[in-house]
């Protein structure tokens, strides 16, 4: 049964090299390469081909920053011929394997876009953008913000997808456009809870049984976004939206419901609002509805 609860540290999409260290469930120890499909603050989804027993413990180290730690397999999420994918949790809470600096959900006030962004010594930060910051990212694909570990100010950019710090990803043509769809916001929508942001920013949209969908978003705010789409997404249903989202980079899929759909021409016009309360696996927080549609090769 899903359980509703709230996710205590975003989910990052990053598929980098990992060893797993252990004993499978044969009784046999193992020393293998294994990789992430999502990673968090508490732990991972890891894929290994191996065969593992929920609550057994083993040793994940993560190539690239050579940091290990003790997770813990809470259990078996899927597979495919000899590679199975596991949610596990780090035993130590405060051990920062994935040397990424997550923010805190509970208590602040909602982004309007969330990046894992790397600064110039390499740092790498999941970083929550206001409406300001994320006009400044559409524009550049980069932001100045204060480095900690530099102890200066420093232009962030979009985090590679592995423990390398990555180049400058190349801007989609198609999100440079800055064609408005629409009409401009009229008086009655002033008094909208949340301030829109338009934009022509690449998101993707994931869907449970359907393959990933790439579109572009025509506005955004801290509660939701405004999308096209060739495919019509029924009006309640739940999806995972990704904004900004950029192939072969670290991206944060949060969840929304469609709350409203109009066709426009060819295409059709999505409303969707961000869920704070996300469906969760028993197995571990914050991995439901974790796998992409070819999840294994």
């Amino acid at each position: 049964m899903l359980t509703i609860n709230s996710r205590r540290s975003d989910r990052v999409y990053l598929d980098f090299p990992i060893q797993g260290i252990g004993t499978d469930i044969e009784g046999s120890s193992f020393d293998v390469e294994g990789r992430t499909i999502a990673i968090s603050r508490n732990g991972a989804v890891i894929v290994l081909n191996r065969k593992l027993a929920g609550g057994q413990e083993l040793t994940i180290r993560c190539l690239g920053t050579e940091r290990e730690a003790k997770v813990r397999v809470v259990g078996l999420i899927g597979g495919r011929g000899s590679e199975f994918v596991y949610g596990t949790m780090l035993l130590d809470p405060a051990m920062n394997l994935w040397n990424v600096k997550f923010p805190r959900l509970t208590g602040t006030k909602k982004p309007v876009a969330r990046v894992l962004l790397c600064g110039g010594c390499s740092s790498r930060e999941v970083v929550h953008m206001d409406e300001i910051e994320i006009q400044v990212f559409d524009a550049t694909r980069r932001i100045q913000r204060f480095c900690k570990s530099c102890s200066a100010m420093a232009s962030w950019e979009q985090g590679s997808n592995g423990p390398v710090h990555g180049h400058l990803p190349t801007v989609d043509p198609h999100t440079s456009k800055r064609k408005s769809h629409g009409p401009q916001l009229k008086n009655a929508h002033v008094k909208r809870q949340h301030i829109r942001v338009k934009t022509a920013m690449s998101a993707c949209i994931r869907q449970s049984g359907f393959s990933e969908d790439i579109v572009i978003s025509e506005n955004l705010s801290r509660g939701g976004l405004c999308f096209r789409s060739s495919k019509r997404y029924l009006e309640g249903s739940e999806i995972d939206v990704a904004i900004p989202y950029t192939t072969g980079r670290g991206n944060i899929f949060v969840h929304a419901r469609v709350v409203r759909v109009e066709e426009v021409g060819d295409q059709f016009e999505h409303g969707a609002a961000y869920v704070t309360a996300l469906r969760n696996s028993p197995v571990h927080e914050g991995v439901a509805n974790v796998l992409p549609p070819c999840h294994l090769n």
